[in-house]
């Protein structure tokens, strides 16, 4: 049964999105605060909490009871039917190295009815002044724009985009041998930052597929959404559509190469 606050949640969605990106936007990054969540790569900024609490304002205001659940921390609710997943900046890394390569991101699941899915969800790209948007069964857009997805296939013909954020040998040992197998797979292969932005972009035609490991849900949720409605497959590596909001690893694609992918992945 259809969500009952896909309409309204809709428009919140959007509007949460286009402030975060706001906020980015108007940011002096000569006054950026940066720091790290760990050791050496995870990185926050300023611009992180300052975008997410725009977002978490816009939220609040229309639905003052729902959980947000954000990158830079939570904000409890009496309602646990309906969590949005916020990044208030997806890209950090870029954003700080002045790389013109980032975005929000803002989706809303739902638990109504005994479904427990993703219904709304919005990814705003500040730089190109862009905003994709999507809701269950209503489709995806960019701008209002329908979203056209992409048949391309096979694998070979299409742009593949992988990375890896860790500082952990045995990681980036395993990560250099799935790098490895897509390079020999596909026509070529990029590390751009931003999963919700390559995920909106999956979902635009541009790239054909996307893989990364244990991803939290405020960086794959609003993209989930978007690629699926444009046609495409989000899946764990084994196949498995991605259907919680717990930490995944993450296999993307414009639904044409996917079994291609997977296999191209399996043993990885």
């Amino acid at each position: 049964m259809r969500c009952g606050l896909i309409d309204d949640a809709l428009a919140v969605c959007a509007a949460a999105a286009r402030a975060g990106g706001c906020v980015l936007a108007g940011t002096d990054r000569a006054e950026l605060d940066v720091t790290l969540k760990d050791a050496a790569v995870d990185l926050t900024t300023s611009a992180d909490r300052a975008s997410q609490a725009a977002v978490v304002a816009e939220l609040r205001t229309a639905f003052p009871d729902h959980v947000v659940v954000g990158e830079e921390g939570t904000v409890a609710g009496t309602d646990d039917r309906h969590v949005w997943y916020v990044d208030g900046l997806d890209g950090t890394s870029n954003f700080a190295h002045g790389i013109p390569w980032y975005a929000v991101s803002v989706a809303l699941r739902c638990q109504e009815h005994g479904g427990d899915e993703v219904v709304v969800g919005a990814v705003c790209d500040p730089v190109h002044d862009q905003l994709f948007c999507a809701a269950r069964g209503l489709g995806a857009t960019m701008n209002g724009e329908p979203l056209p997805g992409s048949a391309t296939a096979p694998l070979r013909s299409v742009v593949v985009a992988t990375q890896i954020q860790s500082a952990d040998p045995a990681r980036i040992h395993r990560y250099a041998g799935t790098v490895e197998r897509l390079l020999n797979a596909a026509r070529s292969v990029r590390s751009p930052g931003a999963p919700a932005l390559i995920m909106a972009h999956i979902a635009a035609g541009h790239f054909g597929a996307y893989v990364e490991r244990e991803m939290a849900p405020w960086d794959i949720s609003a993209g989930q959404l978007l690629i699926e409605e444009a046609g495409g497959r989000v899946t764990d590596l084994s196949g498995r559509r991605i259907t919680s909001a717990d930490v995944t690893d993450v296999a993307a694609s414009n639904g044409a190469v996917h079994d291609e992918l997977l296999a191209v992945l399996a043993g990885t």
